[in-house]
């Protein structure tokens, strides 16, 4: 029996603090549990959640001393604070964070050289905290076999299907699958949910101004001296400010702009690939097909079955 201990820290989202009792508690075989799911407090008192209820576990820190595998799910100071639970003691055990979870495991330097990630949203404060941990923003998880981090959300269903699987096997996962009617593996990164983002008015012949002109003219085929010429610049002096505002390059930056505006396209219409392809700037369907595999993850039907709304 494998047991799995979930810390409940003051603020702690329910919703991730539930998973693990929910999928571990079904994966069985023949009949019988594989894992145990022990959830506790510091102290053994009620914590409040994030809602508007308090939980009340049964167990203290105690529970550690017994645990395979810790869990920490997000909670309400997880940015911001360091390590109340003392995960370094736990080092010989696998450790797991949820979500915003990871800001508790890094604190405890258990990711210090490693990979990880966390909830898009809060990858810019986790990189300003934790420079000695490499970020992997748009993962939905990363494992190390003696820690593994998970993005928001959903992404710690993703984490805990693929611990279970790694444990026990691609059957004992699909019956959990099948009894919990979650998907075994998702495709894709975090990418695809992120939203897209607007492009701010800025003075003239900034990194803003090119942007917005660029977005304007995002389905013609451009190339870096049509966009100088548009300023009034040489080719130099415009991927010199660019790559200086931004950080990246001009085609790196347009290429990104316009597979957001294929994401738009195929979560509001109907248009056939070829078409949206040549909306959004793409020569060819696959043209659009590889750029969007390369940056979302995804091939852009699959994208448009999971995200498509009315026209």
């Amino acid at each position: 029996m494998h047991n799995v201990v979930v810390v409940a820290l003051p603020g702690v989202f329910p919703y991730e603090l539930g998973i693990p009792a929910r999928f571990f508690r079904a994966a069985l075989r023949d009949g019988e549990p594989l894992y145990s799911v022990t959830t506790c407090s510091l102290d053994g008192r009620p914590v409040p959640t994030n809602a508007d209820f308090t939980i009340a576990p049964e167990a203290d820190r105690r529970a550690l001393e017994s645990a395979d595998t810790i869990i920490v799910p997000p909670w309400s100071r997880a940015e911001v604070s360091d390590d109340p639970i003392g995960l370094a003691a736990y080092a010989d055990r696998r450790i797991v964070s949820y979500c915003t979870g990871a800001f508790t495991v890094a604190a405890a330097g258990l990711l210090d050289g490693k990979e990880a990630t966390t909830h898009w949203c809060a990858s810019n404060e986790f990189a300003r905290r934790f420079p000695q941990v490499h970020l992997r923003e748009d993962e939905l998880f990363v494992d190390h076999g003696s820690v593994l981090t998970a993005a928001g959300a959903s992404a710690a269903i993703d984490a805990t299907m693929h611990l279970i699987a790694s444990d026990h096997g691609a059957a004992v996962a699909a019956a959990v699958s099948r009894a919990t009617l979650a998907a075994p593996h998702r495709g894709g990164g975090q990418r695809q949910f992120v939203a897209r983002p607007a492009v701010a008015a800025a003075a003239s012949g900034s990194a803003s101004e090119i942007q917005a002109w660029l977005i304007d003219h995002i389905d013609e085929p451009l190339t870096l001296a049509n966009v100088a010429d548009a300023f009034g610049m040489s080719v130099r002096t415009l991927t010199r400010r660019f790559r200086a505002e931004t950080g990246r390059t001009v085609g790196n930056w347009f290429a990104d702009a316009r597979v957001d505006r294929a994401r738009e396209l195929l979560e509001t219409t109907d248009l056939l690939i070829d078409d949206v392809a040549s909306r959004s700037g793409f020569a060819t369907g696959a043209a659009l097909r590889k750029h969007f595999r390369d940056r979302i993850g995804l091939a852009p039907q699959q994208y448009r079955t999971r995200f498509a709304r009315a026209a």
